[in-house]
């Protein structure tokens, strides 16, 4: 034998001339094999500037130097290309691609060609790392399983099986975005089969329930209707009767039509596309009697109300009647649900409030314990609401305004004005005015003048003026009364106009 049977290094013979060369082949040989790592695998034509002991796994259809060497190891020694034919078992460490060949006396095959199957592994991470939590983990985009097919061994059926221990185990599929969750199949704490749906991953309704001994399905959080009724008015903050421009209001001062500042005031203000920003706390009271006429009770007692808002930039405390509640922050409708008290019979206090600056936009409060979808109502609609609470008398345009309506003088100290409201208010209104002045010509500014039409002459006061009614209001009219302190000129019983400059108004208030 003048050669070892597996890496066919040289031996040496006995009276052998120049052993040494003997020898040293056939440790370059082991420096070349042991421990085999290779650049590539495949190679068909030898690098045009190889490194000395540079090594290869020669490809089929190789070239050149490389020719008829197809499957062997090509070592580069002192200048000169070297090969090695492998043996069954040989493995080789492949630089480029990172990975172990195998070379199975016929050609070379990666690992994954020998594995056949992996048995009670601890962990398994596929484009990922497992932990001891999710010990199956995977990064993928895409995912197929698909049946074993009767002439490939299998029966063509694929049953994807899930089990759970206890009937109170959770064993189910939970669908998240940016891991949190926001749907949830399967059996939850039970064995009926249920499908529930969040916004944030901690609030969950159930959606679907099927019961596992009766098959009777049931929709815990009801079935899709018309959205609800909307209990708050101006719940958009669009109406703005008294031309609020946002910013701070004292506490108790209304500033959007229907709300008020709360215990402390609030800085509130509102932009084009609905969203409300509140520091502090807002008010509305939500008038019992009118919400729930279209339900059918004369209150809104013992019933269950849900407050919702939509993109809640921070979390917003609420008080609905005597209940208190959080609304979560969040991207979407947020809600919180409460059920008043059988007492609860009169109006209900609604109140916001956000210890810092909060945007929100979309209020809706309606009957039931789930938030329906939240829909505009037309801006004419809003301020005719608005109006039954507070509205100012309506002028005409121009300068300055003229009000509608005729006055006349029914004494020597005293101008009547009846005037029909176009809104009837929800109750007999009070008065006020924004504390104008009497001029005895063409009205400016904050003053009001009174056009006498027969004499063709403005009327002059001589004393202080006073703004009342002359009877009680209703809840549809009401009669005006400007009361000079001593004498208004003119004859008595003459007929006019009321004049108003530009920043001068009358306004009626029925707030709750």
């Amino acid at each position: 034998m003048s050669s070892t049977p597996h890496l066919a290094l040289p031996l040496l013979a006995a009276a052998q001339a120049q052993k040494h060369v003997t020898h040293n082949e056939a440790m370059a040989s082991l420096d070349a094999l042991v421990h085999l790592a290779v650049k590539e695998r495949d190679r068909t034509l030898p690098p045009g500037s190889p490194a000395e002991g540079d090594r290869y796994l020669v490809g089929a259809g190789a070239t050149g130097a490389f020719a008829g060497h197809e499957d062997e190891v090509a070592l580069f020694d002192l200048g000169l290309w070297r090969f090695f034919a492998p043996g069954p078992g040989w493995r080789a460490y492949v630089e480029a691609e990172d990975r172990i060949a195998v070379f199975d006396g016929a050609q070379w095959h990666g690992l994954d060609h020998y594995v056949k199957g992996f048995d009670n592994l601890d962990k398994l991470g596929i484009g990922a790392a497992a932990d001891s939590v999710n010990r199956l983990s995977a990064k993928l985009n895409a995912a197929l399983f698909t049946a074993l097919e009767a002439a490939e061994g299998g029966t063509g059926d694929l049953r994807f099986v899930l089990n759970k221990d206890q009937p109170t185990n959770v064993l189910s599929q939970l669908y998240q975005r940016g891991f949190i969750g926001r749907a949830e199949t399967g059996l939850i704490g039970s064995d009926d089969f249920a499908i529930r749906v969040s916004m944030d991953g901690s609030q969950w309704r159930d959606a679907l329930l099927i019961d596992c001994q009766t098959g009777i399905v049931s929709f815990p959080s009801g079935v899709w209707a018309a959205p609800g009724a909307n209990l708050l008015i101006n719940s958009a903050f669009r109406v703005n009767q008294r031309g609020f421009a946002g910013g701070n209001l004292a506490a108790g001062s209304y500033g959007f039509d229907r709300w008020k500042a709360g215990p402390g005031g609030c800085a509130l203000s509102n932009v084009a596309d609905g969203t409300v920003t509140l520091t502090g706390s807002v008010d509305q009271v939500v008038h019992a009697a009118q919400a729930a006429a279209s339900m059918g009770p004369s209150n809104l007692a013992g019933q269950t109300l849900t407050l919702s808002v939509q993109d809640p930039s921070s979390p917003l405390s609420v008080t609905i009647g005597t209940k208190s509640a959080a609304i979560p922050a969040g991207q979407g409708p947020r809600s919180a649900t409460i059920t008043l008290d059988p007492s609860e019979t009169g109006n209900i206090l609604v109140r916001l409030q956000s210890a810092s600056a909060c945007s929100f936009r979309r209020v809706k409060l309606e009957v039931g314990p789930s938030a329906t979808p939240w829909v505009g109502d037309p801006i004419e609609i809003e301020e005719f609401r608005c109006r039954r609470y507070y509205q100012r008398l309506a002028v005409s345009g121009g300068t300055p305004a003229i009000l509608g309506v005729l006055g006349q003088r029914v004494g020597a100290n005293a101008i009547h004005i009846p005037y029909s409201l176009p809104v009837p208010m929800q109750a007999a209104p009070t008065l006020a005015t924004n504390g104008f002045t009497w001029i005895g010509g063409s009205p400016v500014g904050n003053t009001v003048g009174f056009y006498d039409n027969a004499g063709a002459a403005w009327v002059t006061l001589t004393g202080g003026l006073t703004v009342t009614t002359a009877v009680a209001s209703s809840a549809s009219a009401v009669i005006l009364r400007f009361q000079a302190g001593t004498s208004f000129s003119g004859a008595a019983g003459a007929v006019g106009h009321l004049y108003s400059g530009s920043s001068s108004f009358v306004v009626l208030q029925a707030e709750l």
